[in-house]
């Protein structure tokens, strides 16, 4: 077996591709159009492995020049390396290694990944946490995230169902609006309660949406003329993530983000859908839990994973 390692470039588009179409741990935002859509904030660093010449992984990234350091890329929630589906755990960790070394080679001083949850893979995919550990990666951030699985899941506390049937009652409907009512709501409501924007601008969203039609998809509560509550929907396919939520004030005195998850709910479930990931509760590096947020994931049935970050010197 002959491993080999090449920088990410314009001319590897199609062996990028290759590697995530078939990946066991590859979600749409490794790909190259999510990527690059904000690449004027991050100096690239991502990698394509082969095996005999062959296209078989594949490492989102970008690298802080100053440090010599290499992280899974800046732009991105997830990272790590992407492997294809066949490979056996020897050829993966040989693979993985691979990539570790010629990242030493090019220079970079220190890397750090953002395990992808196994609950995110298609199949089973725990090489790389193995092998970063037999380099001597230790865990250097881990964030408490909440997933609802949708066959046999826990039900709806009694406050949510309330709300539920009272949002039914008010004559709220769960529909489809515009990326710009739904930012608009989503801006309001942060700025209210939070004092900050969203990650995301109405025009990265569009652009975004556009890109990736079938993937990015908005639900929201409407009564009559007026958006009271939604949420932004990433599609991975089998687990799909409420990527923003955002309820208006008198939005939560009718229930109306309660409907909109039993309406997400029943939509996944639907649709073959295997979990409902509702995101992190955590702050500060991981360090600080929010417990009324996680509460509130939790009031839906929801459950606990974690995202793990694990470090190096190379």
């Amino acid at each position: 077996m002959k491993f080999s390692v090449k920088r990410y470039g314009a001319g590897l588009k199609e062996d990028w591709a290759h590697v995530l179409a078939d990946a066991r741990n590859g979600i749409f935002i490794f790909d190259r159009k999510f990527v690059e859509y904000h690449g004027d904030r991050f100096t690239d660093f991502s990698v394509i492995a082969y095996l005999d010449d062959k296209p078989v992984a594949l490492m989102p990234a970008s690298i802080d020049l100053v440090l010599a350091h290499v992280s899974s890329h800046a732009g991105l929630t997830f990272g790590g390396v992407v492997l294809k589906r066949e490979l056996r755990g020897e050829v993966a960790i040989g693979v993985i290694n691979a990539v570790l070394d010629a990242l030493k080679e090019w220079g970079a001083k220190t890397l750090t990944l953002k395990l992808l949850p196994q609950v995110f893979c298609t199949y089973p995919s725990a090489d790389l946490e193995y092998t970063l550990w037999r380099r001597g990666f230790e865990l250097v951030r881990r964030d408490l995230s909440s997933i609802l699985p949708l066959r046999n899941s826990l039900p709806f506390n009694t406050i949510k169902r309330q709300n539920v049937r009272k949002a039914g009652k008010a004559g709220l409907i769960v529909g489809i609006p515009s990326l710009t009512g739904f930012h608009t709501l989503l801006q309001n409501v942060l700025r209210a309660q939070h004092g900050v924007s969203p990650v995301h601008s109405l025009e990265e969203l569009e652009l975004l949406a556009a890109r990736f039609p079938d993937q990015i998809f908005v639900r929201a509560a409407i009564k009559g003329d007026e958006l009271l509550a939604g949420t932004l929907i990433f599609n991975y396919d089998h687990v799909w993530h409420t990527q923003y939520l955002a309820c208006s004030k008198s939005g939560r005195a009718l229930g109306a983000l309660d409907l909109v998850i039993n309406s997400i709910i029943d939509e996944a479930r639907d649709k073959g859908v295997a979990y409902l990931s509702f995101g992190t509760s955590t702050e500060s590096a991981g360090t600080v839990l929010n417990e009324g947020l996680l509460w509130q994931k939790e009031s839906y049935g929801a459950r606990s994973i974690v995202h793990d970050s694990m470090q190096a010197t190379l």
